[in-house]
């Protein structure tokens, strides 16, 4: 099955991919590309702006769903929280940080706090993140880090697409740090796709709809995961999915050929459920 992804959707452009993942995911969104820069130099030469006041980091992930590009250094974060967990500033495992969730009320005391919070994925050393829809990031600069936002079908979807070329799919939600850990930290750190039920913050700040949940992919495995999603999709999408993918396929068929093919040999009545 590897050797398929390979020559398939392994070597596709990032606009491709992209569009493959919109596509098979019916997502209303666009994906983003995330890139982690680690040195001054590199977020000075990141070809993207600043915000012009802070932001919090996940409502900054929901712009460049929505099209806009951007960087943000530590001081372009409003969010204390993401800031520390992608390692714009150290202080995640002070003990006064871990006590506010206490006295903010989220954990019933410090022992619970530390137990929970010492299986969040954090990084060190970061200078900055750059923010874009997947499809805008050059080929010869790709993002680190693709976040999906996606129904729960999506979700489950995805999982099945990542287990097809034999992906782990990590999964560790605890409703906190939705997209700043479980979609950004956790799948660099961990090479692994991660999935996320979100967060109330990012919920509430950034305006997720409470229909939707995120992944994370790193971007090592989205071709894989692209391959998984066509291969399955015969036996294993409704005739209403396979429907609405033909319709959504057909604003971007001429950039992808490929995406028309694998679409258009899509069968009504294929699924396994049919039989």
């Amino acid at each position: 099955m590897r050797e398929t992804a390979k020559a398939s959707w392994a070597n596709a452009s990032l606009p491709e991919l992209a569009e493959a993942l919109r596509t098979a995911l019916l997502m209303d969104t666009a994906p983003v590309g995330v890139s982690l820069l680690h040195t001054a130099e590199e977020f000075d030469t990141a070809p993207f702006f600043a915000p012009a006041t802070p932001t919090h980091y996940c409502a900054a992930v929901r712009q460049a769903a929505n099209g806009e590009s951007l960087k943000l250094a530590a001081y372009d974060m409003s969010c204390d929280t993401a800031s520390r967990i992608l390692g714009l500033k150290p202080g995640f495992d002070d003990p006064d940080f871990v006590e506010s969730y206490v006295t903010a009320g989220l954990y019933a005391d410090r022992e619970a706090a530390e137990r929970v919070l010492a299986s969040v994925v954090t990084l060190r050393d970061v200078a900055g993140v750059a923010l874009s829809p997947l499809g805008t990031f050059p080929d010869t600069a790709p993002p680190d880090v693709v976040i999906v936002s996606t129904t729960p079908y999506g979700a489950m979807r995805l999982a099945q697409a990542a287990y097809f070329g034999g992906n782990y799919v990590r999964s560790d939600a605890i409703g906190m740090h939705g997209i700043c850990s479980e979609c950004t930290a956790a799948p660099y750190a961990t090479g692994e796709i991660c999935t996320s039920l979100m967060c109330s913050g990012t919920r509430h700040v950034a305006e997720w709809d409470e229909q939707h949940v995120s992944a994370g992919i790193p971007l090592g495995r989205l071709g894989e995961v692209v391959e998984g999603l066509m291969r399955t999709a015969e036996r294993y999408e409704s005739d209403e999915c396979k429907a609405a993918m033909r319709t959504a396929c057909q604003r971007v068929a001429p950039l992808s050929s490929t995406l028309a093919e694998e679409i258009g040999v899509l069968t009504d009545r294929g699924g396994y459920f049919f039989r």
